[in-house]
């Protein structure tokens, strides 16, 4: 007996082990379920860091390495994985409760080993091939500004000059030639790389070398101070080969050591610098090209092309015109903005009139610079007063700053420049045709992006010399506290103190009230407290802007601010709570994004004036749709819900909108939510089962979804009430077998389609499914990371509006364009014409089962293309696109009036061996100048 004890003791032991882990589990749940959330909330902090990490390298220029883009899916993948588990723990689907346990255990370790994979070492991110340089915007030369540009382009292309300085006044053309080199350079690729910086009148070194490093995608720590940065960007300069770097409107000289160009770093660079002052070119030690004026006969020449042709060629005009431009002095800058002013004018009697007050404001006047700011002030006052105003405020930002169009619009509303006019889109019409207004009076300059304009210093100027008596402008001056309390004049109206250092203000400012001041901005400072008694100054405040600061809270007095319309708060993201807003009954716009309020503020309910509401803090505040009811007059509106229930409840009941930006998701998004340009709506973590209630608003025009789960198709959120769907993006989302199951009409609105890591899908539109108006509107599609899907495009679907088509990473795909088995769309000796007439970006990359864009005996008319590129696609032996636009001259070059601009292929035996025929034309001879090959052999 004693025999078997041993034994028996020994399964009891073994049988134990498991069962007392099984106890375990029962007995810890709930800090096993602690320890679950602690690592979901750390996976996600980890993952939001490696995003900003990525958004800081990640510039134009660059792209995400895989291994970066494999960890963010796995994150995403176990996240997903993690949401379902802690559904099972909220709902207790699970039979015993040490099963749950055990479940949870193990996928808290999964997220704990994700998050360490996450720690990379190096940059995350790789040189972007598909990346060309970009052109800047400018003006034709004329006259003097060619032979100028000339002198500057050999000096560069030689190398006996290494320093150029260019020298002239305010608004002589110095920018407008140095843009014209810097395109040329682009144009001729002479330079490995080319770096143009403005430094504007406040000289800061370390923004210098941040914007230095940013076009060299490459990263400065903020604490690191000048001299170690200056080390780093030398380096990294020695290494780009040979560089030509622009400094243009320097105003003061500073040693070009102290940014990094040294004696190792000049041996491959050129640089140049755009000055008013002889001075700053001798000292440091530059050769001198001299813009000069204008003779009377190219100053003639200019102001007739901007005039208007139909003004030029009237010969009663003739005389005045030529008395007008003999008051300019010949300066570019004032030609082109009287012209502007008297575009379309051909009375004769208005123009004698325009001499005649031209004259007055320059009378007496010697000095040139005096002279042309008297020329340009004539173009502003016959401004409407109305105009002058929204002119004028654009000089409330930096100098040489790039203003976004849509935030000096919302100004301007809020400020009450632009009139009320029953609606906000009627208002932001009008600003924009005001904008239009000083673009084509060349008051604004247009820059490369549309979204953005900039005023010109010498116009600053000249708007803060006419206000300096109602605005105190220090935007962007490096200060680290207020102004002195004697530059606070009682008359000030307007305050810019936004792009400083200011961490602090007095606790006790001895200036008096200032009744008349109704702006002022503080955004983008340090500040970390706002005493109480500071608002107490301006007691008919209008616009308070104090986004983007440290501080913690704000003083009570805020609610004393009885006639504010507008408080800025966005981007605070240490402020937790707000006073009481009981007593802003005249609010009308309220910016809580990426702030850290944590709770709706006290007696918002009651600010009925309301028009903007943005409630996308850092945390999901908005805890009871009920409390949205009362805003009959908001217009634009931003916010997050946490369930389901409480977004249908919110659509079943909310008012008609001009613009949203609405996030559905139970834990932090991934990454930040747009603001409301059009009318979206973001589904991200969200269980979406068919026959499951999923409301969306009839006029909804931008939906995307993110890591959402259960659902098939997007038949399963009542997509037919998407009367106006513009856009739509789905991303992870690993149940979707196909993005539309049957047909809508909806779908011939659609103008953009992206879709990202679908593991499931298999097809865009069910089978049997789409129609001749399928797409008619696309013009954007974009499929990344979809392994099943196979075929991409009927032969029968109207995709002649479609712009771009990229395709990357999908495994099976075999095919774009499909036709449909049975149709006789024509014999084996007909050829059949796929159009795509707007067609001008092709993107197929990394399809390693691709066999053909199109069937053996089909093309692609495409006559619009200007990138194309076909990138590790093996088993593609034909190219099938006719290029209509493709001519050559009598020596074999091609047309100026070719479209396509690039081809990019990955190896040159790829490019060899594939098939490309068009009649009458040897098109891969003809096109080989544009073929960039990412391996040579």
């Amino acid at each position: 007996m004693a025999e078997l004890v041993g034994p028996i003791l020994e399964v009891i032991k073994f049988i134990g082990r498991p069962a007392r882990k099984y106890l375990k589990y029962h007995r810890k749940f709930t800090e096993y379920v602690a320890d679950f959330k602690q690592a979901q909330d750390d996976l996600l902090a980890k993952k939001a860091d490696i995003q900003r990490q990525l958004d800081e390298e990640c510039d134009h220029g660059k792209m995400p390495k895989q291994e970066v883009e494999r960890w963010f899916k796995k994150v995403e993948e176990k996240l997903a994985h993690a949401q379902n588990v802690e559904d099972k723990v909220s709902k207790g689907k699970c039979l015993f409760r040490s099963s749950l346990g055990k479940l949870v255990d193990e996928t808290t370790q999964a997220l704990k080993e994700v998050q360490a994979e996450g720690n990379f070492s190096g940059r995350l991110v790789v040189n972007d091939p598909s990346i060309v340089a970009v052109k800047l915007p400018t003006e034709n030369l004329v006259g003097h500004q060619v032979s100028v540009r000339d002198e500057i382009y050999g000096y560069l292309m030689g190398d006996e000059v290494g320093r150029i300085g260019v020298c002239g006044m305010g608004g002589i053309g110095k920018t407008t030639i140095m843009k014209d080199v810097y395109n040329r350079l682009i144009r001729e690729a002479k330079f490995k790389k080319l770096i143009w910086i403005t430094v504007s009148r406040n000289l800061d070194i370390q923004s210098i070398q941040k914007d230095i490093a940013s076009q060299l995608k490459r990263a400065l720590p903020d604490h690191e101070n000048t001299t170690v940065r200056a080390g780093k960007l030398s380096e990294t300069l020695r290494e780009q080969g040979r560089y030509a770097l622009i400094l243009d409107d320097v105003w003061s000289s500073f040693p070009l050591e102290d940014i990094g160009i040294n004696e190792l770093t000049k041996v491959n660079g050129c640089i140049v610098l755009t000055t008013r002052s002889e001075e700053v070119i001798r000292s440091m030690g530059c050769k001198k090209v001299q813009v000069a004026c204008l003779s009377m006969h190219d100053a003639m020449d200019l102001f007739l092309s901007k005039v208007g042709q139909d003004v030029s060629a009237t010969p009663t005009l003739e005389l005045f015109m030529k008395l007008v431009v003999g008051e300019c002095d010949g300066l570019p800058l004032a030609l082109v903005t009287l012209a502007a002013s008297m575009k379309g004018i051909s009375n004769p009697r208005l123009w004698k009139n325009v001499v005649n007050e031209l004259r007055g404001y320059i009378r007496n006047i010697q000095d040139i610079e005096d002279k042309v700011f008297g020329s340009l002030k004539f173009s502003y006052d016959r401004l409407k007063k109305e105009d002058q105003d929204c002119f004028s405020y654009c000089a409330l930002y930096p100098e040489d700053h790039q203003i976004e169009k849509k935030e000096i619009i919302q100004y301007w509303m809020e400020a009450g420049l632009i009139d009320e006019m029953g609606s906000r889109k009627a208002m932001e019409d009008n600003g924009h045709s005001i904008l239009e207004k000083f673009e084509q009076n060349c008051l604004l300059e247009r820059v490369e992006n549309s979204a953005y304009v900039k005023m010109h210093d010498v116009f600053r100027d000249m708007a803060l010399h006419i206000n300096r008596k109602r605005f105190m402008v220090k935007a962007g001056k490096q200060l680290k506290e207020l102004p002195n309390e004697e530059e606070w004049g009682e008359d000030l109206e307007k305050v810019s103190l936004m792009y400083n250092s200011i961490s602090a203000i007095p606790q006790h400012m001895k200036c008096p009230k200032f009744p008349k001041l109704t702006t002022l901005l503080l955004s983008r400072n340090s500040l970390r407290e706002i005493p109480e008694s500071f608002f107490e100054h301006f007691p008919n405040l209008k616009i308070l802007d104090l986004s983007h600061n440290p501080f913690e809270s704000l003083p009570s007095s805020i609610s004393a601010l009885e006639k504010l319309t507008a408080l800025l708060l966005n981007g605070c993201y240490n402020l937790e709570s707000l006073p009481s807003v009981l007593k802003l009954q005249a609010l009308k716009k309220l910016r809580l994004r990426g702030s850290g309020i944590k709770e709706i503020p006290q007696g918002l309910e009651m600010l009925v004036n309301l028009r903007y509401l943005d409630l996308l803090a850092r945390h999901p505040i908005l805890r009871n749709p009920e409390q949205m009811r009362e805003f009959n007059k908001l217009q634009v509106f931003e916010g997050w819900f946490c369930n389901m229930g409480d977004w249908n409840m919110h659509v079943g009941q909310r008012k008609k909108l001009y613009k949203y930006s609405v996030l559905v998701c139970p834990l932090y998004p991934s990454r930040d939510i747009p603001s409301a340009s059009s009318k979206l709506v973001v589904f991200e973590r969200i269980e979406i089962n068919s026959g499951d209630t999923v409301m969306l608003p009839y006029d909804i025009q931008q939906l995307h979804l993110k890591h959402c789960y259960g659902a098939r198709s997007l038949n399963d959120i009542r997509l037919r009430d998407a009367i106006d769907l513009k856009e739509c993006t789905v991303e992870d989302c690993f149940d979707l077998e196909s993005i539309f199951s049957s047909k809508y009409d909806q779908l011939k609105k659609l103008k953009s389609l992206i879709l990202r890591n679908l593991a499931d899908l298999k097809v865009l539109v069910g089978v049997g499914e789409s129609s001749l108006g399928t797409f008619s509107s696309l013009k954007e599609i974009t499929l990344c990371s979809c392994p099943k899907i196979k075929k991409l495009f009927a032969a029968d679907w109207a995709l002649h509006n479609l712009e771009k088509i990229e395709v990357n990473y999908c495994l099976q795909l075999e095919e774009i364009i499909t036709e449909t088995e049975g149709e006789g769309m024509g014999t084996s000796n007909d050829s059949i014409k796929f159009n795509f007439p707007k067609l001008k970006t092709l993107i197929l990359s990394n399809l390693r089962k691709l066999r053909g864009i199109c069937s053996e005996n089909a093309v692609m008319v495409c006559k619009s293309l200007q990138v194309i590129e076909i990138s590790n696609c093996p088993k593609v032996k034909r190219i099938p696109l006719y290029l209509p636009q493709l001519e050559v001259d009598d020596e074999g070059q091609l047309s100026p009036f070719n479209t396509l601009q690039e081809i990019r292929v990955r190896t040159t035996d790829w490019w060899e061996s594939v098939e490309w025929e068009q009649p009458n034309l040897n098109v891969k001879n003809v096109v080989q100048p544009l073929l960039k090959c990412e391996i040579s052999r």
